[in-house]
């Protein structure tokens, strides 16, 4: 199983996966076992089959069918949004979700407070100090990041107590400069704001806030924008999962920003996208369709007609007239892709005795890109498909591309002879 967040998914999906997939493949795993989880997905799937096991209070909303929700995951790098219609069980007595619209995220995580606080105790106590700590004393440094950690779970006081690593902390500042950490403190600018109560900085609750308020801004104005979205702005449902979410300051300002709305953080957020993917690692047909979040084709060239192609791509070849580079749509942007959908294209060769063939899949931004090399389309791949007993005649190569899933796969076969084609994917 691998476990994939929703920022740029369809990129870091063709991007990526090449080198997640090898790493599994390397480790043991069979690669017709190798399943790619969505992370939001993983999480919805968990606190479905939780809710159908033990329905109560405001969580007995999840598993009504025809209810609408909307999936934040914070997580520690982005926060990921999906949309979700629970539908009829099936014929198994699994859920089974329909999504609604396509990812959307932004990289505002729970690191970027880790490193708005890092950034500040880099100030008072030297940044050459953090950086030797994470050299010499990486146990310390963790430490001090899992304190954080629970901190930022707790809702912001006049006074915010951190437990530091104290010896460690003051044996690195006196072997770079003969001082200690209380100098430290009142050298710097937030002498007013941070104290030591022996193992402890006592931090204020406007200093702690400056830690939080970028970041949680840019979850509100998120989710804000995506639940002005035409399709799913009937949405009054929110679902927080990931570790980011037991942040008490983040529900808080998501339902000052959102007072109609209904926000539901479940027991074990932190872990509801582990548990989801091991529940989709066994049934991967909960999920019923998904969105594109790009339109996909192929570059293909055809006779050049004036009335459809611009004049300055009008190009010479075999003693007749085409327009190269045109973009083959195979699907398009906002479709709704059931799960397991294939769509089929023929390609032929070009040449005598051709033992192979280069296919490229591109994606672009747009649901009206007319050729490969606009603005906006992107080369995200090549194929090379092998033809099978090469011959004098112009062969038939039929490509069948599976879309829906979380992964885009497709098969080769050469239609005389009905003989798969070995196909190698080469990643850009």
């Amino acid at each position: 199983m691998i476990l994939y967040d929703n920022e740029n998914l369809e990129q870091q999906r063709l991007k990526d996966v090449t080198g997640k997939t090898l790493a599994a493949l390397e480790a043991g795993i069979d690669d017709e076992k190798l399943v790619i989880a969505l992370e939001p997905e993983a999480a919805s799937i968990f606190c479905q089959y939780q809710e159908d096991k033990r329905a109560s209070n405001e969580r007995s909303l999840l598993n009504r069918t025809g209810q609408k929700y909307m999936i934040i995951d914070l997580g520690g790098g982005t926060a990921d949004i999906t949309i979700h219609e629970r539908q009829p069980k099936g014929d198994d007595k699994l859920p089974l979700l329909k999504e609604l619209h396509h990812a959307i995220g932004d990289d505002c995580g729970g690191t970027q407070v880790d490193n708005a606080f890092m950034e500040v105790l880099g100030e008072i106590l030297g940044q050459k100090l953090i950086t030797l700590m994470k050299k010499k004393q990486p146990s310390s440094y963790l430490e001090l990041l899992r304190e954080f950690e629970t901190v930022k779970r707790r809702e912001i006081t006049n006074k915010n107590y951190l437990r530091i690593p104290l010896v460690t902390i003051n044996e690195l500042i006196e072997e770079l400069e003969q001082e200690n950490i209380d100098n430290k403190i009142k050298m710097s600018k937030y002498k007013n704001q941070i104290k030591r109560n022996r193992e402890k900085l006592c931090i204020d609750d406007e200093l702690m806030k400056s830690f939080f308020g970028p970041t949680i801004e840019r979850i509100v104005s998120l989710v804000k924008d995506t639940s002005k979205i035409k399709a799913i702005r009937d949405i009054s449902l929110f679902l927080l999962v990931g570790g980011f979410s037991e942040c008490k300051n983040v529900l808080h300002a998501l339902k000052k920003a959102l007072p109609n709305k209904t926000f539901i953080v479940p027991e074990e957020a932190g872990l509801s996208v582990l548990k989801g993917a091991v529940i989709f690692g066994h049934k991967t047909s909960i999920i019923g369709s998904r969105f594109m979040i790009y339109s996909y084709g192929t570059k293909v060239f055809e006779p050049f007609d004036p009335e459809l192609h611009e004049m300055s791509r009008k190009k010479k070849a075999g003693g007749r007239y085409i327009c190269p580079k045109i973009f083959d749509f195979i699907v398009m942007k906002n479709d709704s892709v059931p799960v397991g959908t294939t769509i089929k294209r023929e390609y032929l060769t070009d040449e005598p005795q051709q033992n192979f063939m280069d296919l490229d899949l591109y994606k672009s931004d747009s649901e009206l890109t007319k050729y490969t090399n606009e603005e906006g389309c992107y080369r995200v791949c090549e194929a090379k498909i092998d033809i099978p007993d090469p011959s004098e005649e112009q062969r038939t190569v039929e490509v069948e591309y599976y879309f829906g899933d979380t992964e885009i796969r497709m098969t080769a076969v050469e239609t005389d002879s009905g003989k798969s084609c070995k196909t190698v994917w080469k990643f850009i």
